[in-house]
This record gives structure tokens, sequence and C-alpha cells, in this order.
């Protein structure tokens, strides 16, 4: 398989919207929130986003304070955490400010609901002036809507959405180093239900497959209703 990115739509929203925010006039909000339900191929998108970019990453925790996210990001940012969340916060939006460096927080359910944790990020976001942009899972973006005084400041939403036919189709020739043929690759996206992540994971096995049996390309007869993935996980019991 090739490790590149697929220009799917949804990478193209992606793209459209951080440039929309890194050349926003002055007064407009800069603050971005990319949402979707898991597997449709937000964390490909974003690493490729920030390392394009420059950009600060951090990942959220379900533990994480004010504090800690301030830590996390003066960590990331090459300086070790002071003791203070006042000295921290100063030192971030200074150097995001001076560095000119996009600020992208990871797994942002876990705080859409907690105002100290939004509060501090309007404050960075206020005073650094850089492009932020949370990631969550479905739903996050429900929890934000409600938080008047940040959701204001978010100019940009963007829902990862399944892929279509026409996705699966760029995905499977950018990826994969064998033929897909347009009956398998159909039937490989109706089991998926459009999921970039699972469709990745058919195309692996394919692939796989066409290599032992030195198969230039695979079509559906070929690959004979094999299962595309390694089986559901297993249930729990009452």
């Amino acid at each position: 398989m090739r490790q590149k990115l697929a220009g799917v739509k949804n990478v193209a929203a992606l793209q459209a919207a951080f440039e929309s925010l890194a050349n926003r006039d002055s007064g407009i909000p800069g603050m971005g929130l990319v949402h979707g339900f898991t597997g449709a191929g937000k964390t490909t998108a974003i690493s490729w986003l920030v390392n394009r970019t420059n950009g600060v990453y951090v990942r959220a925790y379900s533990t994480w304070t004010p504090n800690a996210m301030l830590a996390s990001i003066t960590h990331e940012l090459g300086a070790e955490p002071l003791h203070r969340s006042s000295a921290m916060l100063k030192f971030i939006t200074a150097t995001l400010e001076q560095q000119n460096r996009p600020l992208f927080i990871d797994e942002a359910n876990y705080f859409a609901g907690d105002t100290a944790m939004l509060d501090t990020l309007r404050d960075i976001h206020d005073v650094s002036n850089v492009p932020v942009i949370l990631i969550g899972h479905e739903g996050t973006e429900r929890k934000l809507i409600h938080r008047a005084q940040l959701a204001r400041r978010i100019s940009e939403w963007v829902e990862f959405k399944p892929l279509d036919a026409e996705d699966a189709r760029i995905l499977a020739d950018t990826v994969a180093e064998v033929g897909i043929a347009d009956d398998l690759l159909a039937d490989l996206h109706a089991q998926a239900k459009g999921s970039m992540g699972l469709i990745t994971v058919g195309l692996a096995r394919v692939e796989a497959m066409a290599k032992a049996n030195d198969w230039k390309s695979v079509d559906a007869d070929q690959w004979a209703s094999r299962p595309f993935f390694l089986g559901n996980a297993p249930k729990a019991r009452d």
C-alpha cells in the first residue's frame, strides 16, 4: 500500500477551511472544528495538515485540566512546563504569535462541555491571533454550539462525511498498488458504509491476496466474496 494522502472531498474541505482561517481578514474569528464519525479519516488528514503548516499538535485526555492542556502545548513548543498557568498562557500566546504556527487540539470531545477549558482556549485564540483547530468525534459540534462565547469564534465547521463512490475510487487509485475493479470496489464501499478506515483495511487485504497470486488487478469474481475485514468484535456478555 502506498503511504499517500488521497484527495477525497473531506480532505479538500479541510484544506479550504484552513486556508480561509489562515488568510482571514482582521476581525474574523480564527477557530475551526473538524468533526465526524470514527473511521472517517480525520487523523490521517490532520496529520498531513499539521506537517504541511508546521502546526503545533496536542491530543486531549479525559483527565485534562486547563493547566494540563497548557503544559502539553508548552512542551510541544519546546519548553519545560511552568508552575503557573498564567505564565504558560503568556508563553504560549507569545510564541504562537511570533512563530505564526497554527494550534491543533485533537479529541476535543473530552472538554467540549468544560467551561474552564474552553475559556482557556478562547484566551489562546484571542491573544495569539493564530488559527486554532479543534478535532472531535461525531457530536462534538452539538456540545460546542451551545457555548456561545466559543462558538461565535468558530468560523469554519468541517464535517468528515462517509466516502461516496467517487471518493472510494480516488482512495483506491491513490493507495492500492494493484488495480481494483469497479465491481469489487463497489462491494467494498457498500460493506464499509463509506468508512475510510474500513475501506483502507479492505484494500490492504485485497492487495495482499493479489500480490500472493501475482495478480496485477482484482475483480469481484477473483475475490469470490471473501471477507474484507477481519471480523466483528466479540459481543459483551450479560
